[in-house]
């Protein structure tokens, strides 16, 4: 699910290790900068490891895990959590005429109960206007005492833990718009020291060859420490049907649906064809991030292991073997007393044309917490598109984004 540029829910992992990504290394503008005098009055408990605070936010879109954060620290047995963003932006497209509009790009709302000390229940509602009608984002039951045991185990409808998508900009990285994958799942793990790791399994939205069942799975392990002003974390991941993901699974049933009305417009014979994917892609994900004081850097890199059919998912006449990267700087610094931070990505894919993601993306971006809880974002992106010799236009393309955002 994506904004004007970007993704995805609230409360996901609001206080468990339901999936594992390193959180953001840099407290996302000092947690809006008022956040932790207000959780230490509320917190009861010792505040997480770095590698249980990675567990519990591996996976779910980047504006989740403050409010993921906020909601597991609070120590509360029972508690509602909300974002809203307004964006305002204006295109410059590769072609035709700019466009501007200002948007309800997310409103979320998310509630967390702690049954007793292993069992908790969390649920969030989700709208983005001209993208996702209001429905229910997600909604899982964990069973995990850290004190207790290592492992934990997650059931319900969550976004597994492929990919880490951690950004400090206002736009989803490109590795999240084709690796983000929000599925009804089962998943186990584990949180020991410093390492961290999960199994799950789930039946997707792609039925290879028409068939329902139970096939789909995936891994991850990954590594969280910090000391002092320093941390650093690093996560692997694979799934095994990475055409499963949000925008693969679309992206690839309404091809196969336009390849077969095309053989029928022939008068060919479409016996053998059939609209559901014949086989599984799956896909690996590689990702870094660390900080030393103020300074934070992010690196990640998503791929699939193979070429789709060319019926799913084309490029250039053949199958498509879609890959995406980010690399982003940020740095932390008071403006008027209030906590700001300053980034630059470099962003881009590889045979993703189909997808209509942009083969490389420069973004240059600036938020500030303007009062308690609530944050000023300023954005500029500048895409390049795949040349006219590979399908493309070959053409480069503007975005100016503002984003006023609350969460509560």
């Amino acid at each position: 699910m994506k904004k004007p540029l970007g993704t995805a829910t609230i409360a996901l992992l609001m206080a468990s290790p339901a999936a594992v990504s390193a959180e953001s290394l840099e407290t996302r503008l000092e947690r809006l900068e008022s956040r932790t005098a207000e959780l230490e009055a509320n917190t009861q408990r010792q505040e997480p490891d770095p590698a249980e605070r990675k567990a519990r936010t591996e996976g779910e879109p980047e504006r989740l895990k403050p409010l993921s954060e906020e909601l597991s620290a609070s120590g509360l047995r029972q508690m509602i959590g909300g974002l809203i963003e307004v964006e305002a932006f204006h295109v410059s497209p590769y072609e035709g005429d700019d466009e501007s509009d200002i948007v309800l790009a997310t409103f979320e709302l998310g509630i967390s109960a702690q049954i007793n000390h292993w069992v908790e229940a969390t649920a969030s509602l989700l709208y983005e206007q001209d993208e996702t009608d209001l429905e229910v984002d997600v909604a899982y039951l964990s069973i995990a005492n850290a004190e207790a045991s290592p492992f934990f185990l997650s059931a319900g409808q969550l976004y597994v833990p492929f990919g880490s998508f951690e950004t400090n900009l206002v736009s989803d990285p490109l590795t999240l718009e084709i690796g983000e994958s929000r599925e009804t799942a089962l998943q186990v793990g584990f949180v020991a020291g410093d390492v961290l790791g999960s199994l799950y399994v789930f039946n997707g939205d792609n039925s290879i060859e028409g068939e329902s069942t139970i096939g789909s799975w995936g891994a991850n392990l990954g590594y969280a420490h910090e000391e002092q002003e320093r941390a650093w974390a690093f996560g692997v991941g694979y799934i095994n049907d990475l055409g499963d993901s949000d925008t693969l699974q679309d992206a690839t049933n309404d091809n196969r649906v336009t390849a077969l009305d095309a053989q029928l417009a022939e008068g060919m014979d479409t016996t053998g064809f059939n609209v559901d994917p014949t086989r599984r892609v799956g896909g690996w994900t590689l990702n870094a991030s660390t900080a030393i004081g103020p300074f934070n850097l992010i690196g990640e890199y998503l791929s699939a292991t193979d070429h789709f059919d060319v019926d799913s998912l084309a490029y250039r006449g053949a199958g498509a073997k879609p890959a995406a990267w980010n690399i982003e700087a940020g740095f932390s610094f008071p403006v008027l007393g209030r906590a700001s931070v300053a980034a630059i990505a470099y962003q881009g894919t590889q045979e993703a044309l189909a997808l209509e993601l942009p083969e490389e993306r420069w973004l240059v971006g600036w938020s500030i917490a303007l009062f308690e809880q609530t944050s000023l974002s300023f954005q500029w992106a500048h895409d390049r598109d795949y040349s006219e010799s590979n399908g493309g236009t070959g053409e480069s393309a503007d975005t100016i984004t503002a984003q006023l955002a609350v969460e509560f």
